[in-house]
């Protein structure tokens, strides 16, 4: 089984969301055998600019080398989304959304003739059969509130390109009294993953 493990806290140590999507690898790999690729968002993705986005509507054997480096990034993010059976993905709630970094993820994502492409009807998801578990992390804000902004255009994004398997571990208004149960759904996603 092929995990992408991908976090987005600013964080290190003290994060939450860190915390929890490690703890759902490490339960998984002690019950089945998991090939890990983790990337961590909050170190730094490019923001779109012209130069990406006219590379990416040229074609692979006419781009320049400036054109191939500037999209190397989104490149292998497609490539491991492709690749990966299960996505663990960590996201804390900044100022009501996700952090700028995570944006700059999904961006580099949703790329058309990769992970999307236009048909008759409309666009159409390119991937499949994947099953993906948010944890989301947030002092204040309550998930499916009004003011959870996230979790709609996350399923959203994931939808358009083709991802309708899409779970979420709630440690929303986190405190650690809420460890316990959040362990248990761990455990039993996980047990479930691994039969």
């Amino acid at each position: 089984m092929k995990i992408w493990h991908i976090d987005s806290s600013a964080r290190n140590e003290q994060s939450h969301s860190k915390r929890l999507t490690k703890q759902f690898v490490e339960t998984l790999s002690n019950k089945t055998t998991v090939e890990t690729n983790a990337l961590d968002v909050s170190a730094g993705l490019p923001f779109l600019n012209d130069l990406m986005v006219t590379s990416y509507f040229t074609p692979d054997d006419q781009r320049t080398e400036e054109q191939k480096s500037v999209i190397s990034v989104s490149n292998n993010i497609v490539k491991s989304a492709k690749e990966s059976d299960v996505w663990v993905i960590g996201i804390p709630v900044y100022n009501f959304f996700a952090p700028a970094s995570f944006k700059a993820f999904i961006d580099l994502l949703c790329r058309a003739k990769e992970t999307f492409s236009y048909g008759e009807n409309g666009p159409v998801g390119l991937l499949e059969n994947k099953k993906v578990f948010v944890v989301i992390t947030s002092g204040g804000t309550q998930i499916g509130s009004d003011q959870d902004f996230l979790t709609p255009w996350l399923i959203h994004c994931l939808n358009f390109i083709g991802v309708s398997d899409v779970q979420f571990i709630k440690a929303d208004q986190y405190s650690p009294e809420k460890d316990d149960a959040i362990t248990k759904q761990i455990e039993d996603i996980t047990s479930e993953l691994a039969k």
